[in-house]
């Protein structure tokens, strides 16, 4: 049975969590933060499939990266912050 796209937020907000909690500097944790709060407002999207849901999610992330004229350097640590997220959560 696959995965449900709200199980899927969950998974990956937990491994923010797990990454915020070992944080040592302020820019890290307020990625974790963005990324968390997106995550939120995506987890009640209906939906199956871990990798559905992570690119669907990643191609909303950069929409609002952009949207919300996040810097350049920002955007690639917030990205990079991503990637991460979903490598630790498979």
């Amino acid at each position: 049975m696959a995965i449900t796209f709200a199980e899927r937020a969950d998974q990956l907000s937990d491994a923010l969590r797990d990454i915020e909690h070992q944080a040592e500097e302020g820019d890290q944790l307020f990625y974790c933060a963005y990324l968390l709060g997106l995550l939120g407002l995506h987890s009640s999207a209906d939906g199956e499939g871990s990798e559905q849901f992570d690119n669907a999610f990643e191609g909303t992330l950069r929409d609002t990266l952009d949207a919300e004229n996040v810097t350049p350097e920002d955007q690639a640590n917030i990205l990079d912050l991503w990637q991460q997220t979903c490598d630790r959560s498979k």
